[in-house]
């Protein structure tokens, strides 16, 4: 790597950080106001609502990184523009292309930390937010009543629950499996459920065991019988986890049980995220090698920093309202005017054809 190279690379340093860490607060500062009648109305307590919110940084960095990059190359051109360095660079012969070179390092770097960090930091983080959640939930007199829940609870257990109703701390028909190895060795079936202290007590009900085939063995009834329910009791809160908390591997796993039961409206919108989960990283990349050229039309000694302040914000704004249109024609059900896949990388496509349109421009 030449001595220009690392230039370059230290000059982009300091905008990258500056621009992701604000346009992380911006959706954060977004996220608390979206999200106020869920948690603020639930009392929560401060230190829930900061553990919540810091469990999600992972999720939002995902989408600041590309802002970052190509304000981090917006700024560090017209930086050079203004101090007179592209000039000698372009006189002693270096071509538009070899000078793009660090620009396509940086950008190449952003979208592998973005899918690093969208592949095996998301799904933890997004997890560990929700259990912050649910434990505030289980503890809020003002939740309201939810039907129909079905969740894991720990292991090889599952559990169905008729009817939820947090404000008396109860729940009705209370089902629970355990597995072995995939065959049922026990079964809860309970009229009702109560809190009593910080635990679950199950209420007129009976237990029963199977054998190794999964036959009954015997039964026995009960007056109480206490449970614990696990800290992702939270999927009375969401039903099962989103797409963002899926890996790549768990999405495609999903999808092909999916497919496996019928092309539903739920598998397309699986395709979509899990082809946006790809190619949202690449955006950095993508977004960097567009602001090169494009602000090298802007690089000149009178051009204040703020230009590049002001073109990160308009290609943002066209990219986003790109991704916005692509998800809305893509999911659209019968009518829909794309493919899932197509919804998810259109703005790869277009944002990427737009940047080697310039790279060219600028190169002849």
């Amino acid at each position: 790597m030449l001595r220009i190279d690392r230039y370059i690379l230290r000059e982009m340093v300091p905008p990258f950080l500056a621009g992701t860490l604000v346009f992380a607060a911006v959706i954060l500062a977004n996220t608390i106001i979206q999200s106020s009648e869920e948690i603020f109305q639930l009392h929560t307590p401060p230190g829930a609502v900061f553990a919540w919110l810091w469990h999600r940084v992972p999720f939002i960095l995902v989408f600041a990184l590309p802002v970052g990059a190509m304000l981090s190359a917006n700024l560090t051109v017209i930086r050079l523009g203004r101090d007179n360095e592209l000039v000698p660079l372009r006189l002693g012969g270096m071509s538009v292309r070899r000078l793009f070179r660090p620009f396509f390092w940086a950008g190449l770097a952003g979208s592998l930390l973005s899918l690093a960090v969208s592949e095996f930091i998301v799904p933890q983080s997004l997890a560990r937010a929700n259990e912050v959640l649910a434990k505030v939930i289980l503890q809020s007199p003002d939740q309201v009543v939810k039907a129909n829940k079905t969740f894991r609870t720990g292991g090889e257990a599952f559990c169905h629950v008729q009817r939820v109703d947090m404000r008396a701390a109860q729940m009705d028909f209370v089902l629970i499996y355990r597995y072995t190895s995939g065959v049922p060795r026990e079964a809860l079936l309970a009229a009702r459920a109560r809190r009593v202290g910080q635990r679950w007590q199950l209420e007129s009900g009976q237990h029963s065991w199977f054998d190794d085939r999964g036959r009954l063995e015997r039964t026995e009834p009960f007056a109480t019988y206490p449970v614990e329910f696990a800290d992702n009791l939270v999927s009375l809160w969401d039903e099962d986890k989103s797409p963002e908390q899926l890996t790549v591997r768990q999405a495609r796993a999903r999808l092909a049980l999916m497919r496996a039961a019928g092309e539903s409206r739920a598998a397309v919108e699986l395709r979509y995220f899990l082809h946006a989960k790809l190619a949202l990283p690449l955006t950095c990349l993508i977004f960097t090698m567009l602001a090169a050229p494009l602000s090298m039309r802007f690089a000149r000694p009178q051009t204040s920093p703020m230009m590049g302040v002001l073109l990160t914000i308009i290609v943002v704004f066209f990219a986003n309202g790109t991704i916005n249109w692509a998800k809305v024609l893509a999911l659209a059900g019968s009518n829909a005017w794309l493919s899932p896949e197509a919804g998810a990388w259109l703005h790869v496509v277009v944002f990427g054809a737009l940047a080697a349109g310039l790279i060219a421009r600028a190169e002849g």
